[in-house]
Order: structure tokens, then sequence, then C-alpha cells
């Protein structure tokens, strides 16, 4: 008898499914845009032929207008009563160019084993056009992989609000949504509300928030009712503490929708499962994803396999700091290797850096300094 097919595999189907289908966010010739719409998908383009090295003229080609009607429709002083029709054009162009090409943007970014997972929650929400939840403990890629795709083309150009000290209730998470998108913050918190509403509704623009475990549950209905007023999909990305908040109860081995916030939520992902569940847990981070990371830090010093696992292990072992207290103990050997005129990093020298530390913030704040004297790059 075949082996049914694993929730990871059904996983993997569901963000195959939103990467073909992709239908929420193409918008149709037919539709009448609002003059946010209209300025949004101007904004955008213009970013996008900058970023990616077209031309108008280039796209007006493609598109089969003169260039003079692509200049006047992107200025938005376009005469003709198909001015929406033509936007329209613009901005399903744009949907499809991001996929023809397969574009990231410019940024030094390893596709590890946790970035691929919240890359496809964040496929499925963005294609859908609705909530997802992905979360895991500190120090995993979580934030790293948020960064990486703020802008991206391929997620309808995302945006993304890191949760601080100072955003934690509804009014003051308002306003630092409504700076971010360049409009006041003035007034009552009706008033920021239905600023950003206005400028959000029907651009499909997805709405990031990191850290987002540490807002109140009356912060995080607002996010439902910005997502329920303007259609934009929305990635929440936290510890696993936000599973809760959220409204959802572990009922045995099945999960119970609890209010109308959790039912908002399509795709949920525990970052860490895998480490845990079926015949076959797997490790966090695998040794290829380890070795994509020592390559990308494009260093001449040899890496010794045994290293690699010792990285791996360390990335890989909850509680003790994850992907950034590996890296940085693999940062601080290579400084010293500089130093000592060594040519491989092994395990005594990891082991040796390891015991300089004083707990993985330390070693972060350490190797945020030797990254910087020792013209290292972050990778993760």
């Amino acid at each position: 008898m075949p082996d049914e097919p694993s929730n990871e595999q059904a996983f993997e189907a569901l963000a195959q499914e939103a990467r073909v289908a992709r239908t929420a966010r193409m918008l149709t010739e037919t539709d009448r845009l609002q003059p946010n719409q209209r300025a949004d998908i101007a904004e955008r383009f213009a970013r996008f032929i900058e970023e990616y090295g077209f031309t108008q003229a280039a796209v007006a080609r493609e598109l089969g207008w003169s260039t003079s009607t692509m200049s006047d429709v992107v200025r938005l002083t376009y005469k003709g009563d198909s001015i929406d029709r033509r936007l329209v054009g613009i901005h399903n162009w744009m949907e499809l160019a991001a996929r023809r090409e397969n574009m990231l943007r410019k940024r030094r970014f390893v596709e590890h084993s946790v970035a691929i997972e919240i890359l496809q929650v964040a496929g499925i929400v963005a294609e859908t056009c609705k909530m997802g939840v992905v979360f895991g403990p500190a120090q995993i890629g979580k934030s790293m992989t948020l960064e990486a795709i703020q802008g991206d083309a391929r997620y309808g150009d995302p945006v993304l609000i890191r949760v601080d000290e100072s955003m934690l209730r509804p009014f003051p998470l308002c306003r630092a949504i409504a700076v971010r998108f360049e409009l006041s913050d003035s007034g009552t918190f009706d008033k920021v509300f239905r600023r950003i509403v206005a400028r959000l509704v029907g651009t499909k623009r997805m709405l990031m928030f990191d850290e987002a475990e540490r807002v109140t549950y009356k912060a995080l209905e607002c996010i439902r009712d910005l997502h329920d007023s303007t259609g934009c999909p929305v990635l929440l990305c936290g510890k696993p503490a936000v599973y809760e908040k959220l409204g959802f109860r572990h009922v045995g081995d099945f999960a119970e929708v609890t209010d109308q916030l959790a039912s908002r939520i399509i795709v949920r992902r525990d970052l860490t499962e895998r480490t845990r569940g079926g015949r076959t847990p797997k490790p966090l981070f695998s040794l290829d994803d380890i070795r994509k990371l020592i390559g990308a830090a494009d260093l001449k010093l040899h890496v010794a396999p045994d290293a690699v696992k010792w990285l791996q292990s360390r990335a890989s072992s909850l509680g003790t700091g994850g992907i950034g207290n590996a890296l940085a103990c693999f940062y601080l050997a290579c400084k010293l290797a500089f130093v000592e005129g060594a040519e491989t990093i092994t395990v005594e020298s990891l082991d040796r850096v390891a015991d300089l530390t004083m707990g993985h913030e330390h070693a972060q704040r350490v190797s945020e300094v030797v990254a910087e004297a020792s013209a290292l790059r972050r990778v993760v």
C-alpha cells in the first residue's frame, strides 16, 4: 500500500498551485480604477523599470503602444477614455514580467530551508490576497527573509512593517503604517485608518508584519480590519506565541479556529515542524544550506567538512542562538584565522571562539563588529 502524502508534500503542492494559478493579483481590462490605484501602479512601474533595467520604450513595444502613449499613461496625463485599461495592462505586464524573468531584488540573499518555507507561504498569501502566518524561534532567518522580499516584484511589491515597542497598540501601529506609505499620521485613529484604507484599497500590495507576537490582540484585529477593508494580502511573522494570540488552539491533533481573526488565516506554518514530526525528522538547516551560506560569504579560506557539520548542528539546535549564533561564531573564527595566518576553519577554531562568546546576543554584537572590520557580509 503506497504511503499517504505527508503534510510536507501537501504544503509543497499548495505552494506550487499558488505559483501556477496566480489569478488573484491580475486585474481585468473592465476594472474601474480608483485614483489611489492609478497612482500606485504608476509609482511601482517607475521603480520596476529602474530596478530591472527596462525602458518605457521597450515596454511600450511589448504592449503595442507608442512611446508617447506610454509616457502619458504613466504620468497619468493620458487624455483618452481608456487610461484605466492601459494602467491595468501595465499592472499585468509587471506581474507577468516578474514571473517570466523570475526576478529577485538585487540583494545578497541565500534561500536556505527556513527561507524557502517563508517564501512559499508568502507566495500563497500574495497570490490569493489572503492572510497567512509563519512562526518560529528567534535567530533562524525570519527577518532577513522578509527584508529580502520587501519590494520584490514577484510578490507584488510587499511592504515590511517591523513591530517595535512603540507600535504595540492599534493607534500607534496605524500611525506607523501611515508613515510607511508617506501619509499624514495626524488626527484621530479613525482618520489615520481611513487614510491608509484610501491609499491601499484595490492595490493588492502585501503587508508583512515582523515580530507580530509583540502587538496586542486589538492591534491584530486592526490588521485584520485593514485586510478586510483593502483586500490587501497580509503576512504575519513572529515567534510561536503569535499562533495562540491569533486565536488557534489545539484539540488533540487538530487546530481549532476560535474566532474571526483566526478564520482569516488561509495558511499557517510552524517553521520548526519538520524537526519534530514524521518518521524521519529533518534538521532545521541542511548541510547544503550551510555550504551555500559559506559560499555566499565569498571567503578565501577553506572550511573543513567537520566544521560545516559543527555549523549545521549549532544552527539547527534551538535555544543556542540558531543560525545567528552559528554565523557569529563562523565570522569570529574567520577573523582570528586572518590574524593568525591560518587557511582552514576547523571544529577546534569554532569551539575556541564559541567559548569566547557569552550567549548568542553577545555573539551577535561581536559578529557585527567582526563583519565590518573584516569586510565580511551577512548572508542570512
